[in-house]
């Protein structure tokens, strides 16, 4: 009996997630839409949409086994669309880990719900097409939009995802 009461806690608890995830991405589209740069970046003239699903850790480790070739979970997974699904506005899906998004909430000092509107708007960047990944000025431009559309949300520039990414790699490589 206690596995069922578990398993409903836990469902409930993704759906009530998964509800708040979609009205803040919907919020931070709204807000991207504000930017004339980023505008450039998505489809023109059509309202922009984008999808989030908000699942545990052993669904995004094996999502991200399959796409991105690493067998361990992740916070935050971004799949653009293809066309012509694009030119109609709707930009992709991002899937984001519950339980990795509150235990980076906990050794960062700030609330889950914080740490979602970070992972929704580095998830959205990369939908637009910004990849931190692919070099030092991708990495301080994606920082720098990061920064940029928290502000709107009033969280401060440091907890973009980018940002603590490169501020861990120069405190390990000194």
């Amino acid at each position: 009996m206690a596995t069922k009461s578990r398993a409903t806690k836990s469902s409930s608890e993704l759906t009530s997630w998964n509800r708040k995830a979609k009205l803040r991405l919907e919020d931070l589209i709204d807000c991207a839409l504000h930017f004339p740069a980023l505008r450039k970046l998505g489809p023109r003239k059509v309202e922009w949409q984008a999808g989030v699903r908000v699942v545990g850790s052993a669904e995004i480790r094996k999502l991200n086994a399959r796409y991105r070739k690493k067998d361990q979970p992740t916070d935050v997974l971004s799949f653009g669309s293809p066309e012509p699904f694009l030119s109609l506005g709707h930009l992709g899906e991002l899937v984001i880990a519950l339980p990795i998004l509150k235990r980076q909430a906990r050794e960062l000092g700030h609330s889950a719900e914080v740490e979602l509107q970070v992972l929704l708007a580095h998830g959205l960047l990369h939908l637009l097409g910004m990849d931190h990944e692919k070099g030092k000025k991708q990495t301080r431009e994606q920082a720098r939009w990061e920064a940029r559309l928290l502000a709107f949300s009033d969280i401060t520039p440091d907890r973009g995802l980018v940002g603590r990414m490169e501020g861990k790699k120069s405190r390990t490589s000194r």
